[in-house]
């Protein structure tokens, strides 16, 4: 058992079904929906496939109809039918032959048009009878990408004409002679005729919208009220002293009864036109199809036009249907749903005419999807071959085996006696950097205590206009917040200090010319111990910025606030050897 879905795409209606198929029996019907289409949107293949993927998602969510393979057909107004006759000659002359036919009849490019072909019972006379259904690509393929965007794979893309045909020939298998489908839908008529293994069909654009747009003229009304009063007042007027009591309704019979005897010669000139152009013979039964040939009076209207017999196409005599559902409604709904049931004879049994105008890309996606068997097959192979490599890898690790674990054995007697030679050569490195490191405290404790001198020296010590005085004129006023050696490992390469100064007492100290901060290190690089300099006169550089308070402006690394200055500096030791020494000076100055 299979669950497909078929859809019926119509000018302004949608109408959805979803099948159980079993092969080689006919389909059972087990729900169905309609939906809408907004007015010309077949128009734009563009905006088409957002529109009836929107449709179609709603469709499915009301109904709970699930995504699936789907069977779609198109509008007859959708497709361009033509039918030939070629020389019934081997398979490749014929092919020759009908390509030249849809050459010479599509009425648009090739290159734009997807088409198919199907043969028309058989040769007569040396001649066999062909039927040509083209549509545009552009429209194709938007209805494919509106499918696949709702989660529908397109199995085939038929025509609501030829799906009528196969749902006839499959519901009334016994009838004899011609038969005439008329099934009137919204914006066209598709008339179908059905004579043993021939077809034949036209769409004619007078139908249900003909009336309403008719009705909407003569009674001055909208088309959303002449629909309404169509539907619920409408019948279609009989010849004669024919009348009606409320004068509106017979009024509204007589404008029904005009539109239709339009449809009525469009349905003469067909039949004329198949008589004597496709050689076929005159209709003895007519079978009615669509929502609206439901109007009263219908039937009668075209049994005394064309005198035989008129009945309404049942697509369900051979075909299962819920049986749970409200049976007024179905037999209401039932007038739409030949068309669907059409389409899913297409799964599981072979049909008289079949046409497909799937897009190349879905021809495509079909192929890949109908290889991924033969790709799984491969993937065994290949799983196959690496369990056979894997098994010869594990027969040569038995034979290495034994050798592997000799060495291993050996490899771990070595690797212990390394171990233990290692974690005494570690044990001796950080007693020896222990030593070390304290052997450099001591050596740099008489450093420290001379670099802390200067640096008071240098600051503490200003007096005024930048000199050195021993009566610590600065104190108070001036002096070192932070001093922080600087390292390399455990050698003691300079210094960092942070200095602050009262701001009114900036300019007492400074030196002529100079800057508060340009004072100090001018003083750090005359530091001296003995006569040898404490700092490298070229490597006392203001550090970065510093101080603290609200700041009204920073000038280079100097910080100045309402209140105070702060710099910081760093200073090299004079004499001390660095590991990487700098390359260029970050030394920036600054001038009032």
């Amino acid at each position: 058992m299979e669950r497909i879905l078929t859809l019926n795409i119509g000018a302004t209606r949608l109408a959805l079904a979803e099948f159980e198929v079993r092969p080689g029996r006919g389909p059972a019907l087990l729900r169905y929906t309609f939906g809408e289409l907004p007015e010309g949107a077949a128009e734009s293949p563009d905006t088409f496939s957002v529109e009836l993927e929107q449709a179609l998602r709603g469709m499915m969510t009301a109904s709970g109809i699930h995504p699936g393979r789907i069977y779609v057909a198109l509008s007859g107004q959708m497709a361009f039918p033509r039918f030939v006759k070629v020389l019934a000659e081997g398979d490749d002359k014929m092919r020759e032959q009908i390509q030249f036919e849809v050459e010479q009849n599509v009425p648009f490019p090739l290159s734009e048009a997807i088409w198919d072909d199907a043969l028309i019972g058989q040769p007569d006379a040396g001649e066999q009878h062909v039927m040509i259904v083209a549509a545009r690509s552009d429209l194709v393929k938007a209805v494919a990408k509106g499918l696949l965007n709702a989660g529908c794979e397109p199995e085939l893309v038929d025509v609501a004409p030829v799906a009528l045909y196969n749902a006839v020939r499959f519901n009334y298998p016994e009838d004899e002679g011609c038969t005439l489908v008329v099934d009137i839908g919204a914006r066209c008529t598709n008339l179908v005729f059905v004579e043993q293994e021939r077809i034949f069909y036209r769409t004619i654009p007078v139908a249900g919208h003909t009336i309403t747009a008719e009705i909407a003229k003569q009674f001055g009304l909208s088309m959303e009220d002449a629909e309404t009063f169509k539907c619920t007042q409408g019948l279609v007027a009989q010849g004669g002293a024919f009348a009606v009591d409320d004068p509106d309704v017979d009024r509204l019979s007589k404008v029904i009864r005009n539109v239709m005897t339009r449809l009525n010669a469009e349905v003469s000139r067909s039949i004329a036109f198949y008589r004597s152009q496709q050689e076929g013979s005159a209709p003895v039964r007519v079978l009615l199809s669509g929502a609206s040939s439901q109007l009263p009076y219908m039937q009668n209207f075209f049994e005394e036009k064309l005198q035989v017999e008129v009945d309404f196409l049942n697509p369900f005599q051979t075909v299962g249907y819920p049986t749970d559902v409200d049976a007024e409604q179905f037999g209401s709904d039932a007038f739409s749903l030949p068309v669907l049931v059409g389409l899913a004879l297409r799964r599981g049994l072979t049909c008289p005419v079949e046409i497909s105008l799937v897009s190349p890309e879905i021809v495509a996606r079909k192929a890949f999807r109908k290889r991924i068997p033969f790709f799984a097959i491969s993937a065994a192979g290949v799983i196959v071959f690496m369990g056979i490599w894997l098994a010869y890898v594990g027969m040569l690790g038995g034979i290495y085996e034994k050798q592997s674990k000799e060495v291993s054995n050996q490899l771990s007697d070595y690797n212990n006696l390394k171990s233990k030679y290692a974690d005494a050569d570690e044990k001796a490195t950080e007693v020896k950097e222990l030593a070390d490191a304290y052997g450099t405290l001591l050596a740099s404790r008489d450093t420290w205590r001379d670099i802390v001198r200067a640096v008071d020296d240098s600051v503490a010590g200003i007096s005024a206009k930048g000199n050195i005085s021993k009566d610590n004129t600065a104190k108070g006023k001036l002096w070192v917040t932070k001093l922080v050696p600087k390292r390399e490992g455990n050698a003691l390469q300079g210094i960092t200090l942070s200095v602050s100064v009262w701001s009114d007492s900036e300019d007492d100290f400074a030196a002529s010319g100079k800057t508060i901060d340009e004072t100090v290190i001018a003083n750090l690089a005359k530091a001296e111990v003995g006569e040898t300099k404490v700092f490298e006169t070229d490597n006392i550089v203001l550090d970065r910025k510093g101080g603290s308070g609200k700041v009204d402006q920073t000038q280079g690394q100097v910080k100045k606030s309402e209140w105070m200055t702060s710099f910081d500096i760093t200073a090299n030791l004079s004499g001390v050897k660095k590991a990487q020494p700098k390359t260029s000076s970050n030394r920036r100055t600054r001038r009032r």
